[in-house]
């Protein structure tokens, strides 16, 4: 059965969630670099730092969980922040593959005055909400966050498990071929075995 179209001309900007927590997200982004007072840090630099600042020695893999960064942005991120002289990072004695990421003393700086600039833009954007609504507010949006990024996490499972599903197909296939191969060999010399003219012995009749 067809999924039915949706009417398209029904669609309001209004009446978006999209188009809405776009605009709000405008509005928090222009609140947090106001309160920045000219320091120049965007608000994933911060997410990074703050992370970061909250245990110590993270590898990247875990500051994509802590914040929510996707993983080649991430490493673009930390390597432009170490090289700016925000973080550190030191390969891990058990894992030489992964680095541990800490903070220098310029980014622990930074962050201080960041954590005071975040925090009055969330109080900016907090103050368009009655008191009463604005817990209600953030769990929304904690929920929405979280909902979202188990559906990624969902859909990433389906796409390593259709990999390994290919890849042992693929094994599964050259080993059979492999196989038939060598059974084709084993015939083929076989036969040729069985054409070859046999040898006679005798004594020449005198």
């Amino acid at each position: 059965m067809s999924r039915e179209t949706p009417d398209t001309s029904k669609f309001e900007l209004s009446e978006s969630p999209g188009h809405l927590l776009h605009r709000a997200q405008q509005f928090a982004a222009e609140r947090f670099a106001k309160s920045m007072a000219g320091a120049k840090l965007t608000q994933r630099q911060f997410a990074v730092l703050h992370a970061t600042a909250k245990k110590e020695g993270l590898t990247q893999t875990d500051l994509v969980k802590a914040t929510g960064i996707d993983r080649s942005t991430l490493a673009e991120l930390v390597a432009r922040m170490v090289k700016n002289g925000l973080l550190e990072r030191e390969k891990l004695a058990d894992d030489a593959r992964a680095n541990a990421v800490h903070l220098s003393e310029e980014g622990r700086t930074l962050l201080e005055l960041a954590t005071l600039g975040a925090m009055e833009a969330d109080a900016a954007i907090l103050t368009a909400l009655p008191k009463n609504k604005r817990a209600s507010f953030l769990e929304t949006l904690r929920r929405i966050a979280v909902t979202l990024e188990k559906g990624e996490e969902a859909a990433k499972k389906a796409r390593d498990k259709e990999k390994e599903k290919k890849k042992k197909a693929k094994k599964k296939a050259k080993e059979k071929a492999k196989a038939k191969a060598k059974k084709t060999d084993k015939k083929s010399k076989k036969s040729a075995a069985n054409k070859k003219p046999k040898e006679t012995s005798g004594v020449a009749a005198e």
